[in-house]
């Protein structure tokens, strides 16, 4: 309705102008000198508009004439300029949908032609990395070292990151390297060497990184000490695995005690740093070294680990070792981990029955598979196997995940 009321509009307004110029055709007269031009109104209405046509036809034109020279051989810098933006924003549209190969066209074409080429090559090697070219890649790197030889660091991530990507780890490495000597404080070079590192398994180097990883603030606090824990335990690990070759017990707890050694103050107040030593010295049998460790450091920096741990390894005096751990239950009586460290160092004093106590109390405190045991082989040495069997089958059923609670309870209370 609305289309149709401005057509007849429009209508009466040619009628209404088709009549006026019928009417009176109008008359204009320009003298110049000896020169006179005559003509209708209208007449001149239409010239005049006539040449405003032909010069808008030049303008388009001339226009079409200085875009297709520009293609071929841009003639002014304006005009490259004009050229490498396009280019450019066609280049990264192409890249975000994932179409590598016109983006990597798009965007050397825009680094050819503009005056900042540095972003355009890095954008088109990381488009020919996507399309599986590293020839390219590093052509592209290369071109882009060579029109801006003062952005070493930019090109030299962009390369780390495309070598990380396609799992060349050594080469990674390597560059990451050079860049970290000309640039240690750099936070995101530190975030790639760790990452190398860790899939690397270079655990010494990634040792020796972590002071500047927490002082620049590459990760956070707690990603800081999960990474700490990682590293060091696998430290420790290849510590035992290369002790356990020897057969001298000095050469065999060398590696871990140089481990140990390299710690800071703080990382030696570690309670999980102190467990893996001492777990790494029990398990190349320097179990009195373990203990003394263990014992230096169980009340200031006490864990589960270290108490569990405590119990299953022999002292030099296991009755000093005993009476030093009970001394700790007066500061963690309802410690179900601690009750049941103590009732081993009991059983290895041949305390039967402040050993089954001690198991007994744990055992009310929390259900571990490691007390039914216990307590299963303690009743079976004293020859009450029928209490032992039951123990042992409470035992399997919380491992098969199936405990019972009742039935604990009946046997503890029929001492």
């Amino acid at each position: 309705m609305k289309s149709f009321i401005i057509f007849l509009a429009i209508l009466g307004i040619t009628f209404g102008l088709a009549n006026t110029m019928i009417s009176d055709s109008g008359y204009v007269l320009i003298s110049y000198n000896t020169t006179t031009f005559e003509s209708t109104l209208w007449g001149l209405f239409l010239l005049i508009g006539l040449a405003i046509g032909a010069l808008w036809l030049i303008w388009i034109i001339l226009k079409l004439i200085f875009d297709v020279t520009g293609f071929i051989y841009p003639m002014t810098s304006g005009a490259k300029e004009r050229r490498a933006r396009k280019l450019t924003t066609r280049g990264f549209v192409e890249f975000t949908q994932g179409h590598w190969k016109k983006a990597e066209r798009l965007l050397s074409q825009a680094a050819d032609y503009g005056s900042s080429p540095l972003l355009n090559y890095l954008a088109a090697a990381r488009a020919a990395h996507e399309n599986d070219d590293p020839e390219a890649s590093a052509e592209y790197l290369r071109r882009a070292d060579h029109k801006e030889p003062g952005a070493e660091l930019a090109i030299g991530i962009t390369q780390a990151q495309l070598q990380l990507s396609s799992g060349q780890l050594e080469q990674a490495l390597a560059t990451l390297t050079k860049l970290h000597k000309q640039v240690p404080r750099h936070a995101y070079v530190l975030k790639m060497l760790k990452q190398v590192y860790t899939r690397l398994n270079d655990w010494q180097s990634l040792a020796a990184l972590l002071p500047k990883l927490k002082k620049q603030k590459v990760v956070s606090d707690e990603e800081y000490r999960t990474i700490e824990l990682q590293c060091f335990e696998a430290l420790f690990n290849q510590a035992f695995n290369n002790g356990r070759s020897f057969t001298s017990l000095d050469q065999k707890i060398e590696p871990a005690t140089q481990i140990w050694n390299s710690l800071s103050s703080s990382q030696k107040h570690n309670s999980a740093m102190i467990y893996r030593y001492g777990k790494c010295l029990t398990d190349l049998g320097a179990q009195e070294k373990a203990e003394t460790l263990l014992r230096e450091n169980l009340r200031k920096h006490y864990s589960s680990d270290m108490a569990l741990l405590y119990g299953k390894i022999k002292g030099k005096d296991v009755k000093k070792q005993l009476h030093f751990a009970e001394t700790m239950l007066n500061e963690r009586p309802n410690d179900a981990d601690l009750l049941l460290t103590l009732g081993r160092l009991s059983l290895r004093n041949e305390l039967w029955g402040k050993a089954r106590e001690y198991f007994e109390t744990s055992l009310r405190l929390s259900k571990r598979i490691d007390t039914y045991n216990e307590l299963g082989r303690l009743l079976a040495h004293m020859e009450d196997h029928e209490k032992s069997s039951l123990y042992f089958q409470e035992g399997l059923r919380l491992a098969a995940g199936s405990v019972v609670d009742l039935l604990p309870t009946k046997v503890t209370d029929k001492k």
